[in-house]
């Protein structure tokens, strides 16, 4: 894992430039221009890791007041996956998601991530049809925010009635146990490519 971790632009524009364009009243602008982050500005290439924790924290107190960090922070990481769709870079990923599968998406965990940031790691391990352990080595303080990701990063790739618990959060790394019906039509057709040796294995690294 890198020295300093760092969180690039293209995450922080997913985020507070286009899923939450208009929704940032001027107080939670200023809060987080206390802290490093002016949405106004052109946007720094790469922001530290305690910060982006900072602006997330932040979002959710400001978005979702009746909620718990963990039910806000949820929102802010399916709102993320909508915001990434809109970004040059996130129509080509989840362009590719969608002909990938929610299988191999999972697989593809580390890629996927490390396109907006230079420290996630990633293992999986398979422990049934639809059913996967997936162990991410930093999450930071807000796992719930990570499982709104790949909730939402799933359903692009076809899943249906996904459902994540988190288990084995340490105040970095966690692992989310992930379960989901069969894909829809099209995405389980895209995916059948996956290998026979590959469905045997059980475990998947993603490093």
């Amino acid at each position: 894992m890198a020295d300093e971790l760092l969180v690039f632009e293209q995450t922080i524009e997913a985020l507070f430039l286009r899923a939450l364009h208009g929704r940032l009243t001027p107080g939670c602008k200023e809060r987080l221009r206390k802290e490093g982050l002016d949405v106004d500005q052109k946007l720094r290439p790469a922001y530290a890791f305690a910060s982006w924790m900072a602006y997330l924290r932040i979002a959710s107190e400001e978005l979702f007041p009746q909620d718990s960090m963990g039910q806000g922070t949820f929102k802010l990481g399916e709102a993320y996956i909508e915001g990434f769709r809109e970004t040059m870079l996130g129509r080509a990923v989840l362009s590719l998601l969608r002909v990938l599968g929610p299988r191999r998406t999972l697989m593809r965990a580390t890629q996927n991530f490390r396109a907006g940031n230079n420290y996630t790691e990633s293992k999986l391990t398979e422990l049934g049809p639809c059913q996967f352990e997936l162990w991410m080595n930093e999450v930071g303080d807000y796992p719930a925010f990570t499982a709104g990701i790949i909730h939402a990063g799933l359903r692009v790739a076809g899943a249906q009635n996904v459902s994540i618990e988190t288990s084995g959060y340490d105040g970095h790394a966690c692992t989310y146990r992930i379960n989901w019906n069969e894909a829809s039509v099209s995405s389980g057709v895209a995916g059948s490519g996956d290998s026979k040796a590959a469905r045997r294995s059980g475990s998947i690294s993603s490093l």
